[in-house]
């Protein structure tokens, strides 16, 4: 989106006629959770940011003072990229053919959700039964998932899931959350591509981080410093939790968590760390760390020595 940033900016200093600076924000920004409120507040000092792209972040899932909340307008941007139809119905000859399923489920990111009925039509065409999860507030439209929220698919009676988008990232967290089988349709590529193998292997490795944090005494939770990320509601679940357990912890406030930063915090004394900033960075940036790196959900599962059932990710 960034290298349209030009012309946004154009249009609204237009559109103000002097009447205010426009900046444009070129930091990466990971989605409506990571919109940099603190440096910007600090510095740029806006009176208010546009977001183009994500929908707002739920409230409910980070720090319920969201003050800056009322000075952000998020718009829209869907996708040009049109639904690739024989890359759809391959994706139901391989729910239907692999997997038996019968009734399957849409889930899509932002940029694609005025495409869910589309795909709905055309699935039911195929001989399938199709639930499309109905639009949650505060997000723009149906189907719509995050990394870090599959409320709206854990809502729908489906035996599988078709994901509507690019990259793995979400299909994989989609796995993870439903434990069912999961075909990707990117209309980038116009092609689609069963995830449910690479699922399950994640699945399999999520469970062996928890099976060796079975008994851990010495955690470390790693607090979100970005905005939509610093979850105290969730921090003091985890303490009561470990105390609970008769284990020990440190808070660590961090605003990035990177794997040199991990290795730099680590030492004998930690032998298990959570993470209630980003629940994916446990799964897709630390997953071969040495010692056992969790969600929250899976920090919950271990503290009451369990592996079943998964927990992802709160």
């Amino acid at each position: 989106m960034l290298q349209y940033g030009l012309y946004i900016a154009k249009c609204m200093e237009e559109m103000l006629e002097g009447a205010a600076s426009v900046y444009l924000h070129a930091d990466p920004t990971y989605g409506a959770c990571d919109l940099h409120y603190g440096e910007l507040d600090t510095t740029v000092k806006p009176d208010l940011i546009v977001h183009v792209g994500h929908s707002p972040y739920p409230a409910e899932l980070a720090h319920e003072a969201l003050e800056p909340r009322g000075r952000v307008v998020y718009v829209r941007a869907l996708s040009k990229a049109e639904l690739p139809l024989d890359a759809l119905r391959e994706a139901a000859s391989i729910l239907a053919g692999r997997y038996s399923v019968r009734r399957v489920g849409i889930a899509t990111t932002a940029q694609h959700t005025h495409i869910a009925r589309k795909a709905a039509e055309v699935l039911r065409g195929e001989g399938l039964e199709v639930a499309v999860p109905p639009g949650l507030r505060p997000y723009f439209g149906e189907a719509q998932v995050l990394g870090c929220d599959y409320r709206l698919a854990r809502s729908v009676r489906a035996e599988g899931f078709i994901y509507v988008g690019g990259g793995v990232f979400h299909p994989l967290g989609l796995y993870l959350a439903t434990l069912k089988p999961v075909v990707q349709v990117d209309p980038y590529r116009g092609a689609s591509e069963d995830l449910t193998l690479q699922g399950e292997k994640l699945y399999r490795s999520r469970l062996y981080k928890v099976s060796q944090s079975i008994g851990a005494r010495r955690w470390g939770v790693i607090v979100g410093l970005k905005t939509g990320q610093y979850r105290p509601w969730l921090v003091e679940k985890l303490a009561r939790a470990i105390e609970s357990a008769g284990g020990e912890y440190l808070l660590i406030a961090s605003e990035v968590t990177t794997l040199s930063q991990l290795v730099a915090i680590d030492n004998s004394w930690f032998e298990a760390f959570t993470v209630t900033s980003c629940p994916r960075l446990p799964t897709d940036d630390f997953w071969s760390y040495e010692k056992p790196v969790l969600t929250p959900g899976e920090a919950i599962m271990a503290l009451e020595g369990r592996l079943e059932p998964y927990r992802f990710p709160w």
